[in-house]
Formats: C-alpha cells, sequence, structure tokens
C-alpha cells in the first residue's frame, strides 16, 4: 500500500514535498517522493491529502493510570499538599479504576500522534494486563517507593517480579526509583547496581520543586516535615542539593533518566553530564505547579539530551473534560 500525502517529514531539516510511504505488512519499505514510489500492479494508493506524515511521537515520561484525575486535585497548594492529596486518592481508586485510566490515557497518547511512551508502573501486574489491549508501545518502568532502611530486600524482589512478567510483552523495561525523597540513599544505591547488572534503564523525579530543595539543601520545609513524620530517617538532608544527594547515594544507573531537573545549580548540570544521565521536561506539568523555569539553554550547552513528557493528567491544567495527554500540546508549552 501506498500512502500519499502533501508532505513527509523525515527528520532534521528534511522535509519531503508530495510525499508518499510505502507500507508492506507491518513495515514500512519506502519513503521519498510520490513521483519515485510508483504503485505496482495492483497496489492500492490511499491519498490522505493536505496532511503532513511524520515518525511517532516518544512520550518519555508518563503516569498512564492517573489518566482519571484530571481537574481532581487543587492547583494553588504547596508540593507537598499536592502529594498528599494524590496518596488519599489513589487509596480510594479501585483496579477497574486504573485500569480504565490507563486505557484512556493510552488512547489520548495515540490519537495524538504517540507511539512510545516511557510510563511509570505504580500498581504491580497492571502493565501486563493491559497492554494486549493497545498497539501503543508502552515501555513499562516499575515505580519503587520505600523510605525506610528495612525496604531494600522487597523493592528488589518488586523489581525482579515485574521485569519477569513484563519483559516478554515490552519493547523496554526499566525502573522507576519514585524520588530521592520517598526511596533510601541504600536503596538508590542498590537499584541503580540492579539496573546496571540487567542492562535496564532507570528513571526518577529529581529536582522537581522548591519544597523537595528545601529538604535536601536546608533539611527544613514542609516535605521535611511531611517525610520525617512518616518516620523517614532524614539525616541525609541538609548536606546538598538534590541532585548531588542522588550521586552521593550512588543513584546514578549507566542509563538514567532524570525527569524535571526544574532546579538545578552549576555543578548540578555537571553532575548530570558526568553521569550521561538524559533529562525529561514536562512543560504543563512545570507550569501547572508554577516551578521555576526549565533552563533548556544550560542543560543543552552541557551537551545533555532532553526528552519531552506529558506526565499525567493529575498535574495538568484544565478540567475533566479539557485536559487530555498529548505531545503537541507539550511542544506548545515548551515553546513559548
Amino acid at each position: 500500500m501506498i500512502l500519499r500525502s502533501r508532505a513527509i517529514w523525515a527528520g532534521k531539516g528534511c522535509v519531503i514535498g508530495d510525499a508518499a510511504v510505502r507500507v508492506r505488512g507491518d513495515r514500512i519499505t519506502g519513503v521519498g517522493g510520490y513521483r519515485d514510489l510508483p504503485p505496482d500492479d495492483g497496489e492500492p494508493v490511499v491519498d490522505i491529502g493536505e496532511s503532513i506524515i511524520f515518525p511517532a511521537f516518544v512520550n518519555a515520561h508518563c503516569h498512564l493510570e492517573y489518566s482519571g484525575l484530571a481537574g481532581e486535585l487543587s492547583r494553588d497548594v504547596s508540593f507537598t499538599d499536592w502529594l498528599n492529596q494524590m496518596v488519599s486518592i489513589k487509596q480510594s481508586l479501585t483496579h477497574d479504576d486504573h485500569q480504565a485510566a490507563w486505557l484512556a490515557g493510552a488512547d489520548m497518547l495515540l490519537r495524538t500522534g504517540c507511539g512510545t511512551v516511557v510510563n511509570i508502573e505504580s500498581l504491580p501486574g497492571l502493565y501486563e494486563r493491559m497492554a494486549p489491549e493497545t498497539p501503543l508501545q508502552v515501555c513499562p518502568f516499575t515505580e519503587l517507593i520505600g523510605y525506610h532502611p528495612e525496604d531494600v530486600s522487597e523493592l528488589v524482589d518488586l523489581a525482579k517480579r515485574e521485569l519477569m512478567a513484563n519483559a516478554p510483552l515490552a519493547l523496554n523495561t526499566g525502573l522507576s526509583a519514585h524520588a530521592p525523597y520517598t526511596v533510601t540513599p541504600e536503596a538508590l544505591n542498590v537499584l541503580a547496581m540492579f539496573a546496571d547488572e540487567h542492562s535496564l534503564s532507570t528513571t526518577i523525579h529529581l529536582a522537581e520543586s522548591d519544597d523537595e530543595w528545601e529538604m535536601f539543601t536546608d533539611g527544613t520545609g514542609p516535605l521535611y516535615d511531611t517525610m520525617g513524620a512518616l518516620g523517614r530517617l532524614m539525616d541525609d538532608c541538609g548536606m546538598g542539593t538534590p541532585v548531588q544527594h542522588l550521586a552521593k547515594s550512588g543513584g546514578f544507573a549507566k542509563k538514567t533518566l532524570v525527569v524535571h531537573a526544574n532546579r538545578l545549580t552549576d555543578a548540578d548540570v555537571e553532575l548530570l553530564r558526568r553521569a550521561d544521565a538524559d533529562v525529561v521536561h514536562c512543560p504543563r506539568s512545570r507550569a501547572w505547579f508554577g516551578h521555576g523555569g526549565f533552563d533548556y539553554d544550560r542543560l543543552a550547552k552541557a551537551g545533555l539530551n532532553i526528552c519531552l513528557g506529558t506526565d499525567s493528567l493529575a498535574s495538568i491544567g484544565g478540567g475533566r473534560e479539557a485536559a487530555a495527554l498529548d505531545m503537541f500540546a507539550e511542544m506548545q508549552e515548551f515553546s513559548r
């Protein structure tokens, strides 16, 4: 089959006018000008008119199972208050709620040109059940939270179980130690070593908010107080930035996706460069929270690879009807 369109975006600086794509089975076997790809005898031609064909987007950070939370959380609160709201709402959700939201989120991404997504899987077994239900290439990264010293072995066991279940179904799998404030320094190191031993990528929410900054840099603030009240040992706080904390903990794996990175020092940028980390920016989430400006130019100048992600509908503006997971919307917000 030949798909004919007004244009094809075939790579940076390469736009082909009056273009065509040849598809045979589930493979693209030819791309070029329509005159250069004449149809074979009996081969159908589908003219999609005034449209542009381009490779499907890659969403580098998402929480599909929160796609039912659009408009459910308060916006004008601190980041810590938002986290507390998330914990409360999650406790009220059923397995059916998670499944419906996961599929709805996958459908949103497909309808807006996304073909692959790095999804944070917070519910064990959910990806294994839902992956066959969508053509979206979902790369499951198992979320790991453990802020007590005795949690380390349990986190590793969970990682092993989910890896065994998910790897046969996925294009790629990985681990997601949630954040340095919800995972102990020892666990950060153990999980990074586990990832390297199994050639896995990792991802972590890092340097996202002022509350996180205050917790690690100053040893104060609402997040510091909340985590201390939950029983987290706080003796690793007040000694450096969140990025410095992760580096001291040995939490950078060989392949690490750092999500957000909204508040960084020059020394932090250098640590990210040395770790060969990739950085994921979620423009609409940053704008919704009102976090400090994402310094693209400084990161790009340092040679860091920068990706875009949607985050979840729990942190994107708009009501239940208006909000959607949409990489076009992320690019529009990023360009402002």
